[in-house]
């Protein structure tokens, strides 16, 4: 009888009943789609805990608001026949409503960008993605797509209740809806601006530091830190380095492409610029295409 323990085999496969996928091979394009819907539906929480969906929820309502308060009064002084008066009085409206609700938007850009890109760098799963059809580049701008159409939703929807609260209140439906109609091109494109100015700084920081109280705290000073230097200088008596200075804060910009599309004066704050509208379109273009190109840059370099 034999003492040597018995040999086992290292080599042994097993059937675990896997098959080959024979369905159709939807593409770079479908999964480019499926990126940009699926960063819409994690910026909201969509199909996540409730612990998600509260901070969209709570900016959500912060940001429609205003709009409801106003159709609310609207609607009142319908009522009583005070419509006219009202409407004249309308502290809100078109064209400032997103000047009031600016900080609203940044912290939701802020609580809800580190989501997206640093999630994803943090859990590791960057080589799935890149290993199959999608590029290092439809990864990045599909992510960007995604946070850039949250946050247009969330501009836009205060001001469909206010356009379609202005248009269902009146006794002259038709004539309220022509005398609205004007306010919806400029209302697009300072909302698209709006989009893609704050959703793309806000994901900049995100895709550069992956861990999110570092990327939330980053972006809140980006948005805030601009004008606080601003301010100083002019404080101090630069007001030329001042005026030229707007042109790189976003919530400056965002004012000044809100002037030039609704044709209306910057504020008393603003008693320095005397810039043309134009000229803050061209810098919000341009830091929009340098955001886009760090992005691409950061995950075209990127290590997975």
């Amino acid at each position: 009888m034999s003492l040597l323990p018995p040999v086992s085999r290292a080599g042994n496969i097993y059937d675990l009943g896997y098959r080959r996928y024979e369905g159709p091979r939807l593409g770079r394009a479908h999964a480019v789609r499926s990126l940009i819907n699926h960063s819409f539906r994690t910026t909201y929480g969509l199909g996540r805990s409730g612990r998600a969906k509260a901070a969209p929820i709570i900016f959500g309502a912060m940001a429609i608001l205003p709009a409801v308060i106003i159709v609310g009064g609207l609607t009142i002084a319908a009522r009583f026949g005070f419509d006219r008066q009202l409407d004249d009085a309308e502290l809100i409206g078109f064209n400032n409503y997103f000047s009031a609700v600016t900080a609203i938007v940044a912290l939701f850009c802020a609580a809800q960008a580190p989501e997206l890109f640093g999630r994803d760098q943090r859990h590791g799963v960057l080589a799935l993605y890149f290993a199959r059809a999608l590029r290092r580049s439809d990864y990045a701008l599909g992510r960007l797509a995604g946070f850039v159409v949250a946050v247009l939703v969330l501009l836009l929807t205060p001001m469909v209740i206010l356009f379609l609260g202005r248009i269902l209140l009146s006794t002259d439906i038709g004539g309220a809806f022509l005398a609205n109609l004007p306010n919806v091109p400029p209302v697009l494109a300072q909302a698209i601006v709006i989009a893609c100015l704050y959703g793309g700084l806000a994901m900049t920081l995100s895709a550069y530091a992956p861990r999110r109280a570092y990327a939330t705290a980053g972006i809140i000073a980006l948005f805030v830190l601009p004008g606080i230097v601003t301010g100083i200088i002019i404080g101090i008596g630069s007001s030329t380095i001042g005026t030229w200075l707007t042109l790189i804060s976003p919530n400056t910009i965002i004012d000044g492409t809100n002037s030039l599309f609704f044709r209306r004066s910057l504020g008393e704050e603003y008693f320095f610029v005397s810039l043309p509208g134009w000229l803050f379109l061209v810098s919000a273009v341009v830091e929009i295409g340098v955001v886009v190109a760090l992005i691409l840059r950061r995950f075209a370099r990127i290590v997975t």
